[in-house]
């Protein structure tokens, strides 16, 4: 469901479409399974192919935070779009989540 890759030894994890209420509590628990299948404790969320969030879209990303947060982990978000963008700012939860500009810094962040 979930299109991911390990990078550096780190999960990243490609969100696509519109992330909204019908489909939010399958991203969560697809993320909730990937991290836990591989022990995984940091995690990229490159969110380049997301055109939408609803508030059950941002659900989805801060049961994964906690998530990781609970397993001592980390959670790097990238390529956010400027529209999607904008509603983490309204709704002020950019200062909840590490934001990055490219997958690449997102992933070099973590060393």
């Amino acid at each position: 469901m979930l299109n991911n890759t390990i990078k550096n030894g780190i999960l990243v994890v490609y969100l696509e479409g519109r992330l909204d209420v019908s489909v939010a509590n399958e991203v969560e628990e697809g993320l909730s399974e990937l991290i836990d299948s591989g022990d995984h404790r940091k995690v990229v969320l490159n969110m380049d192919g997301i055109d939408y969030m609803s508030s059950s879209g941002f659900r989805a990303c801060i049961s994964t935070l906690r998530k990781l947060n609970a397993k001592e982990g980390s959670l790097k978000m990238c390529n956010i779009k400027p529209a999607v963008k904008r509603i983490f700012d309204v709704i002020e939860l950019t200062s909840l989540f590490d934001i990055y500009s490219s997958e690449e810094e997102a992933v070099n962040s973590f060393t």
